[in-house]
């Protein structure tokens, strides 16, 4: 791999860093925020989905424009709006003003990681795929393993806002090093192969492979986004866990997968993504079901299985990526994966506000019902094995 593409990957991934610890923050930050708010579980996942279910409307709006520009100074644009949207998220005072930040953010926040993957289609062949894939999502494994954990650390000791304010401080330098690091990529911009901007969404739910690959990706993150908004909830009110011991959920779980996801995409090159992707999932069954069903557990204990949840439900994400984005051809690819990116934020809100409806709040204010949203992850997860197996890559 080249210095160059190398430091491309590298700063996608800090892109990914911020994009993802912006969404991934509110998560340990819950019992904080549903005391300060006096939240229902219901509003609580309303906080949550509010931010997916507006990067799938804007996602789909994009398709216009996404494939009409050069990839880096569309990927500067939104990114200022992404930082705009969160500095007025850390400056909400009520639940309503969250909610409204939460939406704005998910204006930009969601075409970020179209736009990346698209980047990452378009720059790096198809054998080095998902390495690259590896490296960039190694980003959501550093939000995890230090964003989250240091925001939730100085959320607990400043105030819930820091996380926010953090963000934007460094989503300023990444700016520089996008406009250093990113490379023009105008190929897609070829007269002779242009498309229409809605044939991305005809061509997705016409051909047969690509509707197979938006509907696995949606599957199979449907058991990951409805599990996760309650998990640090889950542990503070059912567990035992005090605030601060969810830090160490993140750090632990996130930098063992720093190391792996890389790793995950080396595998997936060598030996096959549906083979590894396979491997994974069924491994990562494991935790989905020892996480819902936890009763007062000693710390350490629950550590193990959190960190397992971290390595095998997000590894897997790594070779399932990279089977979805075999399927677009480079014409149409971020449109394409715009389309991908929507429909996975309407599965994402979807997962988060069906979580709500299923867990409910004792008088005792703990919570009762996880265990049906952990079996729902499960079979799921399950439906998307199938799946993965009927996708065949074209590029």
């Amino acid at each position: 791999m080249m210095k160059q593409e190398r430091m491309m990957l590298i700063t996608l991934a800090i892109i990914n860093f911020t994009n993802i610890m912006d969404f991934m923050v509110m998560m340990p930050l819950a019992p904080q925020l549903t005391a300060l708010f006096q939240l229902t579980p219901q509003q609580w996942s309303l906080v949550v989905s509010s931010y997916t279910f507006t990067a799938f409307v804007s996602g789909l709006l994009s398709l216009f424009f996404v494939d009409k520009f050069d990839r880096k100074p569309f990927l500067m644009v939104i990114y200022v709006g992404f930082i705009i949207g969160t500095l007025f998220c850390s400056m909400a005072n009520s639940y309503v003003q969250l909610i409204a930040a939460r939406i704005l953010t998910g204006v930009f926040g969601g075409l970020i990681g179209a736009t990346v993957l698209a980047i990452v289609g378009d720059a790096v062949p198809g054998e080095r795929r998902a390495s690259a894939m590896g490296i960039v999502m190694a980003g959501f494994s550093a939000a995890a393993a230090l964003g989250v954990p240091f925001g939730l650390y100085f959320g607990i000791q400043f105030g819930w806002h820091v996380p926010f304010v953090a963000i934007v401080v460094m989503g300023l330098p990444i700016l520089f090093m996008i406009w250093k690091f990113i490379p023009s990529l105008t190929g897609h911009l070829d007269k002779k192969e242009k498309t229409n901007p809605l044939s991305a969404i005809k061509e997705a739910f016409s051909d047969r492979n690509q509707f197979i690959a938006l509907l696995f990706m949606v599957i199979m993150l449907f058991g990951q986004f409805s599990v996760i908004p309650f998990l640090s909830p889950y542990m503070v009110a059912n567990v035992g866990f005090e605030n601060f011991d969810l830090i160490y959920i993140y750090l632990i779980g996130g930098f063992a997968s720093i190391f792996t996801s890389p790793i995950i995409g080396k595998l997936a090159d060598k030996h096959g993504k549906t083979q590894v992707f396979t491997v994974l999932l069924l491994l990562s069954l494991i935790p989905l079901y020892l996480i819902t069903n936890l009763k007062p557990t000693p710390v350490p204990i629950v550590l193990i299985i959190t960190t397992f949840f971290f390595i095998f439900v997000g590894g897997r994400t790594v070779p399932g990526t990279a089977l979805v984005l075999a399927t677009a051809k480079p014409t149409n690819r971020g449109s394409f994966m715009t389309v991908r990116s929507s429909i996975q934020q309407l599965g994402s809100a979807v997962a988060a506000y069906v979580a709500g409806l299923v867990v409910v709040e004792t008088p005792q204010h703990t919570y009762i019902h996880y265990q049906y949203v952990g079996y729902l992850a499960i079979a799921t997860s399950l439906i998307a094995l199938f799946l993965a197996r009927k996708i065949k890559a074209i590029y």
